[in-house]
């Protein structure tokens, strides 16, 4: 039996990894990071900036945020600690001074049952960590996801039908992020064939201590 949920769940990663690195043709890319300047952004994006971009009227007008619309892979591209998100209909780059500030994004298409969210959380932590990203916080709280065996997985389902679970992570003294997964839809019904599920990512500076 072990070994036959085992193959399940190695099946429903391949599917996931088939499914993320064959984005339809009309998806866009946004090119950002945390500093990186609007008109760079602009450069190295194939999602229309300009034209989605909503002005903050000040004198002189400048950028105030792109509200992300349509399949769009958000692509965090420090040359260090970068990653690339799996395609999304629903994302946020805001700006200040003509530079990004913040990124939010929920890097799915649409809310996941528990079985195949839990591919996508494994696939973006182990991305994050072999890009150098950390807990903030020691210990259990706010660390990585732990979702490697049933009995962790069956713990964090039960604690989503009472609350949104976070990961406080960072770069220290440059990025700082919450990685959240949230019960989202028919979750007062308690049922895990019927819950479905998000995740959220936002990123900004680190304003911590580390």
């Amino acid at each position: 039996m072990q070994r036959l949920r085992l193959g399940a769940l190695a099946l429903i990663s391949l599917c996931f990894l088939i499914y993320i690195t064959r984005a339809p043709k009309t998806t866009t890319v946004i090119s950002a990071h945390i500093g990186k300047t609007y008109e760079g952004v602009a450069r190295d994006s194939t999602f229309p900036i300009k034209t989605k971009t909503v002005i903050y009227p000040s004198d002189p007008p400048e950028p105030d945020s792109v509200w992300l619309r349509g399949s769009v892979i958000v692509k965090f591209d420090d040359p260090e600690h970068g990653f690339t998100l799996p395609p999304t209909k629903f994302g946020l780059v805001s700006f200040s001074d003509w530079k990004v500030v913040t990124i939010t994004t929920s890097p799915m298409l649409e809310t996941l049952p528990f079985d195949q969210l839990i591919p996508l959380l494994d696939h973006i932590q182990q991305m994050l960590k072999k890009s150098g990203w950390m807990p903030e916080f020691e210990g259990e709280r706010h660390s990585w996801f732990k979702i490697e065996n049933e009995a962790d997985r069956n713990a964090l389902q039960s604690l989503l039908f009472k609350q949104a679970v976070s990961a406080a992570l960072l770069v220290p003294q440059k990025y700082g992020m919450s990685l959240i997964v949230k019960c989202y839809a028919r979750c007062d019904e308690r049922d895990p064939n019927t819950a479905r599920y998000l995740i959220d990512v936002s990123v900004g500076r680190d304003y911590s201590s580390r």
